[in-house]
């Protein structure tokens, strides 16, 4: 029986098999086995024998960051299903709490009502902590339906121990791999070769039980009649596979291997070779070694092929050659969406000025703010390697990364970095004076930045810029997050005392010149800023008035962020009133608009303003994992509302009554709130601190905190923070006030304690309110449970689809969840139904 070179049929072996069965009783299962033990092929039988739903990721080269590994499986996920794997690439890899939160609840979803298996080939590439961190903390998670299956040559960096004691693992044992002599001998019969037990014996002791080194030694005993001992794995490969193709089919396989993986038309491209994709058709059909990922469309060699062929393009003389295909590859992954991919080829090619100018396209700002945010680490790694004379060459493209760079990794250094190229522009004279003018501009612009919260110097910035600029930036772009994440853009401005007002009235008069860079950034803040002063000073009339003027503006231009914030407004607003419900019913109308955007900053600021009326109304549920257990990371610039999250968590700690661990916090908080001087965090504080000593020692040292927080509100007439907390503060307030007689301040603070008070009291709290769900609601709950889809439930209930969506929202704030999976968990836990 004769068989094309590369024909590897596969050995069936039942202690195998019966091992990945407890795949299907544990959110874990590993499998770790040397390089060339048939881990995957294994693995890949016994899931396509069980006619298991699964998604196949394979890490294809060493170090893959965990961003690119997320690319990977979200577009494996969004073949399947598109309105997950969508999602869950939008929120890109998840590094904080909530982020993690939302991608598991995403995955629930993903594995609800079923069992799904997610295989993750080659792990030891992977080489990122962070990609263990969220492995084990979703393995932890126990998602039911949910199983992860990893192969690696090496065991992942988690706790495997406590894994195992606690029953979320199941290892194979790697012995379980090597063949025994009765394993050879029927290996060898699947070629059609019969050997006798000491032939059998032999193979074992040249190959030990290695199967791919079995394989290569079978090849050559069927050509040759003998075993080849003393061989190694380059020399066996070379005789038995090589030696049996055609020049033209070696020397495109040595080419490929430049590639991880490769579409048939992306190998042509790189190659240059038009019958690159009959040669392949035909190699895969004739070849375990090269292979088709249904999945992903996606050709794959396997990995010691693929290393084999890679020593051999190391030791190629025309390293030009070699780097050109690394060129046309990131050239080819660039054009088609694979940008992060596409730069690290780029970066491998040495095509340096290729990375700049890619920095330099019209839309590269927009896609920094969609792609680059999970890939900081390799961005700034990237750039670390370009050489100085070659980023100079292209200013836009720098300063472009610059901007970046003081976004979300420091800002210190990026001024340094700004400063830098400023310098060098300033001393040369050859650059085009239209180019110079441009290169000043936009530095300008950026180091509007390094005073963001200063809005006076932020503006001079701005105003040359606009200047220079002639009104339009190639770096600004209306996509990006004017606030920051934080709910409240007082909290991020007002940074001295007695200047609110004039603040307001600046912004008013000079905010227009961003706007017009930028191209539409922050469309609305002139209202949204006016809206909050006159919410702040308790005039909630003009308040209403003007945040609505505000969300009109922004949804000219799709401003999402400058939405929330006036949408924040009229919820405080409601609250303010006591109309609970109606404040409620705003957040879940907002969640459903920031829902569609998916975008995580957005969510974050979403949570924030749910946990801000919660602690209002006194409703832990309205709280987010997140900001309950305080989970939060303080060295990301860009993200969670620049401290705003941390006032959110305090009033959580003030609901539970953990006044010891809050005393504690308030200095963190002063801490937190002092690199910006954030004056509106700094007397939340105060109240937050004379809360707290009124509870642990007493009103007389309350009162001593509590005076700095009148002392700054008093600067500025600042009414509304005090009347959130009127609860816990209408005592010590009133003792103040009837020392300090005629003070009209205090009397507005007392009025709107009272008022504030009184609304709370006369609303009571009710226990069983947080399960009492609507007619409209339950119908659609029953519609959820048996699986149905918001447009299915549109259509059956003959109600709008956002009508539907906007329920869904507030069933999931009743019952204290975030995903429709947990929202029926919750519902027969409860049995609701």
């Amino acid at each position: 029986m004769t068989h094309p070179a590369g024909f590897h049929p596969v050995l069936k072996r039942q202690l195998i098999r019966e091992q990945l069965e407890y795949a299907f009783h544990y959110p874990l299962t590993l499998v770790i086995a040397a390089m060339g033990y048939g881990k995957t092929v294994a693995a890949r039988d016994f899931i396509e024998g069980m006619q298991a739903e699964h998604v196949w990721l394979d890490v294809e080269s060493d170090e893959t960051p965990a961003h690119i590994i997320w690319e990977s499986l979200t577009r494996k996920l969004a073949a399947g299903k598109p309105e997950i794997g969508d999602r869950l690439k939008t929120l890109g890899f998840p590094i904080s709490a909530m982020d993690r939160n939302r991608v598991f609840d995403l995955l629930e979803e993903w594995a609800y009502l079923s069992n799904k298996v997610l295989v993750i080939d080659d792990y030891h590439f992977a080489k990122a902590p962070e990609l263990d961190f969220l492995l084990e903390k979703l393995v932890r998670r126990k998602i039911k339906g949910l199983h992860i299956m990893i192969l690696s040559r090496t065991s992942p960096a988690m706790n495997i121990q406590d894994l195992k004691l606690k029953g979320y693992c199941h290892q194979l044992e790697s012995s379980l791999f090597e063949l025994s002599g009765a394993d050879i001998k029927q290996y060898f019969r699947l070629f059609g070769v019969d050997i006798s037990n000491a032939t059998a014996g032999q193979v074992r002791e040249i190959t030990e039980g290695w199967i791919t080194s079995v394989y290569l030694v079978c090849q050559g005993y069927l050509k040759t009649g003998r075993l080849e001992a003393g061989l190694d794995l380059r020399e066996l490969i070379s005789k038995t596979i090589m030696a049996h193709y055609s020049g033209g089919e070696r020397s495109l396989l040595m080419s490929l291997a430049a590639l991880d993986s490769f579409t048939l038309p992306q190998a042509e491209y790189v190659t240059g070779n038009k019958a690159a994709a009959e040669i392949i058709q035909k190699l895969s059909r004739d070849s375990s070694f090269i292979r088709l990922d249904a999945q992903s469309g996606k050709y794959m060699m396997h990995n010691i092929f693929s290393e084999y062929l890679r020593g051999l393009l190391e030791t190629e003389p025309d390293q030009a050659a070699v780097f050109d295909l690394y060129r046309r590859d990131g050239e080819w992954q660039i054009t088609h969406g694979y940008t992060l991919s596409g730069l690290r080829q780029l970066l491998k090619a040495r095509a340096y000025d290729l990375i700049l100018e890619e920095f330099e396209q019209p839309d590269i700002s927009r896609r920094i703010t969609r792609m680059f945010d999970p890939a900081v680490k390799d961005i700034v790694n990237l750039f670390e390697q370009i050489p100085l004379e070659v980023k100079y060459r292209h200013p836009i493209g720098y300063i472009t990364f610059i901007d970046f760079y003081l976004a979300r990794v420091d800002l210190k250094k990026g001024a340094r970095l700004l400063a830098e190229i400023e310098a060098y522009y300033e001393r040369d004279n050859i650059t085009p004076p239209d180019l110079k003018r441009q290169i000043t501009g936009e530095i300008e612009l950026v180091k509007a930045f390094i005073h963001f919260n200063d809005l006076r110097k932020t503006h001079a910035c701005c105003a040359r810029a606009h200047e220079l600029l002639d009104g339009k930036s190639r770096i600004a772009n209306p996509d990006m997050i004017f606030t920051y994440g934080c709910p409240s853009t007082l909290f991020l401005y007002h940074r001295k005392a007695g200047d609110l007002l004039g603040l307001v009235e600046f912004v008013e008069q000079n905010y227009s010149c961003y706007e017009d860079l930028s191209g539409g950034c922050g469309k609305g803040f002139e209202s949204l800023i006016r809206a909050e002063y006159c919410l702040e000073s308790g005039e909630l009339d003009q308040a209403e008035l003007h945040a609505y003027k505000a969300i009109y503006q922004a949804e000219t231009l799709e401003q999402v962020s400058m939405v929330i914030c006036a949408s924040f407004v009229l919820v405080r607003i409601s609250a303010a009133r006591g109309k609970y419900g109606e404040a409620k019913g705003l957040l879940d109308e907002l969640a459903v608009r920031v829902a569609e955007s998916n975008n995580p900053i957005f969510l974050d600021a979403l949570d924030l303003c749910y946990g801000y009326l919660g602690g209002i109304t006194n409703d832990p549920l309205n709280f987010a994992q997140w900001l309950q257990t305080g989970e939060m990371k303080q060295d990301i610039i860009f993200y969670q509302g620049l401290g705003f999250n941390y006032l959110v968590h305090a009033r959580y700690l003030l609901l539970e009554g953990n006044y010891l661990k809050l005393e504690a916090f308030c200095g963190e908080l002063h801490r937190i709130f002092s690199p910006f001087n954030n004056l509106l965090g700094h007397l939340q504080a105060y109240i937050l601190d004379a809360i707290v000593k009124n509870q642990l020692y007493g009103p007389e040292i309350a009162e001593k905190a509590l005076q700095q927080a009148l002392a700054l509100g008093r600067a500025d007439g600042i009414i509304m923070p005090f009347a959130e907390y009127g609860q816990f503060i209408n005592t010590i307030l009133s003792a103040v006030a009837d020392r300090e007689k005629n003070d009209p301040y205090l009397d507005r603070l007392l009025k709107a304690v009272s008022h504030y008070r009184s609304n709370l009291e006369a609303a009571g709290r009710n226990e069983e309110a947080v399960f009492r769900l609507t007619e409209r609601e339950m119908e659609i709950l029953k519609l959820l449970l048996e699986g149905k889809q918001n447009r299915e439930i549109a259509g059956i209930l003959f109600i709008a689809e956002v009508t539907v969506k906007k329920a869904i929202s507030s069933i999931y704030r009743k019952l204290g969840v975030s995903s429709r999976a947990a929202a029926v968990r919750k519902t027969i836990e409860l049995k609701l139904i």
